[in-house]
């Protein structure tokens, strides 16, 4: 799961406050919209960077009124052009969009046009469109610039979009699976170091989330929360199963050994 310390380190100028106010929406809708693994997340964020300034503008600074009257965009009434200005960190432009986004995410877009540009609605549109495009599997391709295309309609910024993208790929790393790592594990495959104590039900931190993104990445179906509940302690008890390690659900050094092991 993306971290604030990743974020930061590849969108540098996005103020603090900006990331802490919005992580948890990019959370969400990355994980709403299939966005996770190693290469769907650099390329989402990328893209996210240079379309957003570094998530600086979740609203179009020009009026709109140059999309007045654009029949392409769905603008047949009079005022659509600034009403259905581009908005979001992806920017949603036109009466059109609003309407078929809207109906997409059970929201009434048209009528509340300006709920696009909130994190509790723009992160989602964005994720809504990355998925109905096809974005995650050109992400699969490494195909950004054909991804800059679907974004942009050309290749508008693609030297900045490149830039982000390069440096998303760094900040963050990938197993050899090709899926996002656990947090706190490295590029090499190494497993990383034993929390010291015993982790169970109630638990909670990066070591969770560490155990929940392995499992997810082992292929067993969990919130990457940073909270040991039920759900990850049947993740664990299956794959201890799995592993002959008993099942109590409970995280000692051999189940976090085998974890990284497999």
């Amino acid at each position: 799961m993306l971290t604030d310390d990743e974020l930061r380190q590849i969108m540098p100028n996005c103020p603090a406050q900006k990331r802490a106010d919005y992580l948890p929406f990019i959370q969400q809708a990355m994980q709403e919209f299939d966005i996770s693994s190693y290469l769907r997340e650099t390329a989402f964020l990328a893209q996210l960077a240079h379309e957003s300034a570094e998530l600086r503008y979740m609203e179009e600074i020009a009026s709109g009124a140059a999309y007045e009257g654009r029949a392409d965009l769905g603008n047949t009434q009079p005022g659509d052009g600034k009403r259905y200005k581009g908005r979001g960190p992806i920017q949603l432009t036109g009466r059109a969009n609003y309407s078929k986004y809207g109906q997409l995410l059970g929201l009434d877009l048209v009528n509340n046009p300006t709920i696009a540009a909130t994190r509790e609605v723009g992160f989602r549109i964005a994720g809504q469109f990355w998925k109905l495009n096809g974005l995650n599997e050109l992400a699969d391709q490494q195909q950004f610039k054909t991804i800059t295309k679907r974004i942009n309609g050309g290749y508008n910024g693609l030297d900045d979009r490149i830039k982000y993208y390069e440096r998303a790929k760094t900040v963050m790393s990938a197993d050899n699976t090709g899926t996002t790592a656990a947090a706190g594990s490295t590029s090499t495959g190494q497993t990383p170091a034993y929390p010291g104590a015993p982790l169970r039900q109630g638990s909670k931190g990066a070591s969770i989330q560490s155990i929940q993104q392995r499992l997810s990445n082992l292929g067993y179906s969990l919130s990457v929360d940073g909270n040991f509940g039920p759900g990850t302690a049947s993740a664990v008890m299956a794959f201890q199963q799995k592993n002959n390690l008993g099942n109590d659900g409970i995280v000692g050094p051999g189940t976090w050994a085998a974890l990284w092991a497999s």
